[in-house]
C-alpha cells in the first residue's frame, strides 16, 4: 500500500559503485580535517582557561598534558569511528545523511567552544572580534548542517519523523537565541567610540533642552521631529544626563531592529532559515555605523515593525494587523516624517497587489477595490492615532508656521543647497586607489561609495521586475503570483524611499537604511532562482563571483572597520574623566581640556555661548560641548547650521540673546571647513555676529582649537 511504503526505510544499494566509496572517503577526509580543527579549538580554549586560573603551575601543567592526550585519543576514536560509519552508510544509501549528522555534531561542539571562549574573553575584559565571527559562523553552520541532514534523512515512520522534527526544532531554538546574543555583543562592542561633536551632540543637547523644559521649535531651532529628544529626556530624568545613557538606549534600539529584520526576512524568504544571512548583515552594518543618537535608527525599528505587521496581514488576512502596522507607521512619523511616509507608501503597494491580483475571496473588481480602500484606511487610522496628537501638541505650543518651515520647507530647499554631496560617477574612480599593499583598503576607497550607490538601484530594479512579471503572468497562471511577491514589493518600495532620502546627502551613514533592505532582497532574489540552475557550474560559478560583491560591501569591509574600532577603543576602558562623558572619549582634540578650562575660569556655571571663530562660512559646530559642560544655553541656535546661522536675521537674533542674557563667556572653536562641494563652503558675507564678538569680547585663554573669550569690562 502507498501509505505503508512511506514508512519503510529507504532501500540500500545492493552493489555500491566505486564512485560511492570514493565519495565516502572524500567526506571522511573532510570530516577528519574538521575534527582536527575542532580539537585545536578545544585545546586553545583549555590553555586560555588555564591562563586565567590561580591554580598551582604544576597542576596547570598536568592538566594541559592530560587534556592533550585525551584530545588525541578522542580525535583518533572519532576518525576511526566515522570511517566505518560512512562505509556502512554507502551500502544503506545513507552517506549524505550520515555526513550531515556528523557535521551537525561537530558544528555544535565548535560553536560551544567559541561560545565558552567568548565568556572567558569577557571575563578578561577583551573580546576578540575573530572569536565572535567564528562563533557566528559555527552557529550558522550548525543550522545549515541540521537542515541538510533533514533533507537527506531516510523516510521513517510517522512517530520517528515527529521525534526527529521535535529534536531538530529544539536545536534550532537553541541556535537562534545564540545568534541574537552574538548580534547583541557585536552591537555593544563599539560603545566607547569617540563622541561625535555635531550629530551625536545634537541628539544629546536636544534631549537635555527638553529635560529642562524647552519645547522644540518654540525654544530652540531644529529640522527633525523631536521624538528622539523626548525619549532621551525621559531617560536622562531616570538615569542622569550622560553620554552612556544615550548610547545604551541607541544600542538597544539597534538590537531590537536586527531582531525585527530577522523576522521580516523569515516571513519573506521561501526558506526561512536563510533569514540568518540578512540578520548577520544588518548586525555588521549597524555595529560598524558609529553614529550614536541617530534618530533614523528608532524610525527604522518601527518602520520594519510596520512591515512585519503588514506581512502578518498578508498571511492571515486579519485586519488587526493592519491597525498595528498603522500604529507603527505613526510612531515612525514622530522620529522621521520622510521614513514614515515611505513606510506608508510601501504598505500601500503591498496591499494593492494583494487586493487586486491575489485572489482569496470571490468577487469582482468593485469588491476588491472596496477591500483595498478599507485596508488603506485602517493603516491610515493607526498612523493618525499616533501622529496627530503628537504634532497637534507641537502646533499648539510652537505654531504651524514654525513646524512647516523647519520640518518641510527647510529640508526640501536650504538643506539640499548646503549639505548636498555629488553622486558617484557611472564608473569607479580609480584615482582613489592608494599607493600601498593593503588590498582591502584600496578596494574600500575605490568601490565602497560606488557600489553603495549603484548596487541598491540594481537590486530594487531586479526585485520590481520579478514582481511585475509575476503580476503580468498571473492572468495565465495564478500560482505564479503569491503573497511573497506582495511582501517583496513592500520592501522594495520602502528601500527605494530610504535610498531617496540618502540622495540629499549621499554618504555611508545616509545610505545605510536602504542597504538593510538590499541585504534582505538579495537573499530573496537568490531563492527565486531554481535549484537546478544552482547545481550547474556554468551558472553557479559566475553567480558566486557576483555574490562576492555584496559580501565584500555589506559584511567584510564593515566587519574590518568594526574590528579596528574595537581594537582602538575597547569597551572596558575609560577615556574621559568628565562626568557627562561617562568614559566616552572626544572626537575633537583638547575638548575635555577646554571644558575644564571654562569651569576653572568661570566656576559659577553661568551661561556660555559655544560658537565658531567665523560665522559667514559654517560647516558644523561643537554642539556636544554644551552637553559636556552642563551649562545653560543662551541661544535658540545651539546648532549653527549653514544657511541659517550664516544669515543676517539669525545672527542679529543671537546678538540680541547675548545682550539680553548678559553672557560673559564664549567658547569659540576654530573648526576647519572641509570645503565640500556645496553651499557650506561659500561665504555669505554676513559678519554681524563676528563683529559683535570682536567689539565686546576679548580672548582669555586657548587650548588647541578652543579659544575662551570673556566679556570686556
Amino acid at each position: 500500500m502507498p501509505n505503508l511504503s512511506r514508512s519503510e526505510p529507504r532501500p540500500g544499494k545492493a552493489t555500491p559503485s566505486l564512485r560511492d566509496y570514493i565519495a565516502a572517503y572524500v567526506l571522511w577526509f573532510l570530516t577528519s580535517a574538521i575534527s582536527l580543527l575542532v580539537a585545536l579549538a578545544i585545546r586553545d580554549l583549555i590553555q586560555m582557561a588555564m591562563v586565567l586560573t590561580t591554580w598551582d603551575r604544576y597542576a596547570v601543567h598536568a592538566i594541559n598534558q592530560f587534556s592533550t592526550i585525551a584530545l588525541i585519543l578522542v580525535l583518533v576514536a572519532v576518525v576511526a569511528g566515522v570511517e566505518g560509519y560512512y562505509r556502512h552508510g554507502v551500502t544503506k544509501g545513507q552517506l549524505r545523511y550520515r555526513f550531515w549528522r556528523v557535521a551537525t555534531v561537530l558544528c555544535v561542539v565548535f560553536a560551544a567552544t567559541f561560545g565558552l571562549r567568548l565568556v572567558l574573553e569577557a571575563i578578561a575584559s577583551f573580546v576578540n572580534l575573530i572569536t565572535v565571527l567564528l562563533f557566528a559562523l559555527a552557529a550558522g553552520a550548525t543550522w545549515g548542517a541540521r537542515w541538510a541532514a533533514r533533507r537527506a534523512a531516510p523516510r521513517r515512520s510517522s512517530t520517528a519523523a515527529v521525534t526527529t522534527a521535535s529534536t531538530t526544532s529544539r536545536l534550532g531554538w537553541l541556535v537562534l537565541p545564540a545568534l541574537f546574543v552574538i548580534g547583541a555583543v557585536l552591537l555593544f562592542l563599539p560603545i566607547k567610540y569617540p563622541l561625535n561633536p555635531y550629530d551625536e551632540g545634537l541628539a544629546l543637547v536636544n534631549g537635555l533642552r527638553v529635560l529642562h523644559g524647552d519645547v522644540p521649535f518654540r525654544d530652540y531651532w531644529a529640522i527633525y521631529p523631536p521624538g528622539q529628544s523626548y525619549i532621551l529626556a525621559a531617560l536622562f530624568q531616570l538615569a542622569g544626563p550622560t553620554v552612556m545613557v544615550e548610547r545604551v538606549y541607541d544600542t538597544l534600539v539597534r538590537i531590537a531592529l536586527v531582531i525585527v529584520i530577522y523576522f521580516v526576512s523569515a516571513k519573506l524568504l521561501p526558506y526561512p532559515r536563510w533569514a540568518i544571512v540578512p540578520f548577520l548583515g544588518a548586525v555588521i552594518l549597524l555595529a560598524a555605523a558609529t553614529f550614536y543618537g541617530y534618530a533614523v535608527f528608532p524610525a527604522l525599528l518601527f518602520s520594519f515593525l510596520a512591515v512585519l505587521f503588514c506581512y502578518r496581514y498578508l498571511e492571515t488576512q486579519r485586519r488587526v494587523w493592519l491597525l498595528a502596522a498603522g500604529l507603527s507607521t505613526g510612531v515612525t512619523l514622530i522620529f522621521r516624517i520622510d521614513l514614515g511616509v515611505y513606510t506608508g507608501l510601501a504598505i500601500a503597494a503591498g496591499l494593492t497587489i494583494s487586493a487586486l491580483w491575489i485572489k482569496r475571496k470571490p468577487g469582482g473588481v468593485g469588491r476588491r477595490l472596496t477591500t483595498l480602500v478599507v485596508t488603506w484606511l485602517l493603516v491610515a487610522a493607526g498612523a493618525v492615532a499616533v501622529a496627530v496628537p503628537f504634532y497637534g501638541y507641537l502646533v499648539a505650543v510652537a505654531g504651524v508656521g514654525a513646524l512647516w518651515n523647519n520640518l518641510i520647507t527647510f529640508p526640501a530647499t536650504t538643506f539640499h543647497a548646503v549639505r548636498h554631496l555629488p553622486y558617484p560617477a557611472l564608473s569607479p574612480d580609480w584615482s582613489r586607489w592608494a599607493e600601498g599593499d593593503d588590498l582591502l583598503f584600496n578596494l574600500e576607497r575605490v568601490f565602497a561609495d560606488w557600489l553603495g550607490f549603484y548596487l541598491p538601484i540594481v537590486v530594487f530594479a531586479a526585485t520590481a521586475t520579478v514582481v511585475v512579471v509575476a503580476v503580468v503572468r498571473h492572468r495565465k497562471d495564478e500560482s505564479r503570483l503569491t503573497r511573497r511577491h506582495a511582501e517583496a514589493m513592500v520592501l522594495t518600495v520602502l528601500g527605494v524611499g530610504l535610498f531617496v532620502q540618502a540622495l540629499s546627502r549621499y554618504d555611508g551613514i545616509h545610505v545605510l537604511p536602504a542597504s538593510l533592505c538590499v541585504v534582505i532582497l538579495l537573499v530573496w532574489l537568490m531563492q527565486q532562482i531554481p535549484l537546478t540552475l544552482w547545481r550547474k557550474p556554468l551558472f553557479a560559478v559566475p553567480a558566486g563571483v557576483l555574490l562576492a560583491i555584496p559580501v565584500l560591501l555589506y559584511f567584510l569591509l564593515p566587519y574590518i572597520q568594526l574590528s579596528e574600532v574595537v581594537h582602538q577603543f575597547p569597551p572596558g576602558d575609560c577615556y574621559s574623566e568628565l562626568p557627562a562623558a561617562s568614559c566616552v572619549p572626544s572626537m575633537l582634540p583638547n575638548q575635555e581640556e577646554a571644558v575644564r578650562l571654562l569651569e576653572q575660569r568661570d566656576p559659577g556655571g553661568g551661561a556660555a555661548l559655544v560658537a565658531l571663530t567665523r560665522h559667514d562660512r559654517i560647516f558644523a559646530n561643537d554642539i556636544s560641548f554644551y552637553f559636556l559642560a552642563g551649562r545653560p544655553i543662551p541661544t535658540r541656535y545651539h546648532e549653527l547650521h549653514p544657511g541659517v546661522a550664516t544669515t543676517r536675521p539669525v545672527q542679529e537674533e543671537i546678538v540680541e540673546e547675548l545682550k539680553r542674557g548678559d553672557v560673559r563667556w564664549l567658547m569659540l572653536v576654530d573648526w576647519p571647513n572641509p570645503s565640500e562641494p556645496n553651499g557650506s563652503a561659500v561665504s555669505s558675507g554676513v559678519t554681524v555676529l563676528d563683529d559683535y564678538i570682536g567689539d565686546n569680547y576679548q580672548r582669555d585663554r586657548s587650548v588647541g582649537w578652543y579659544q575662551l573669550w570673556r566679556h570686556k569690562e
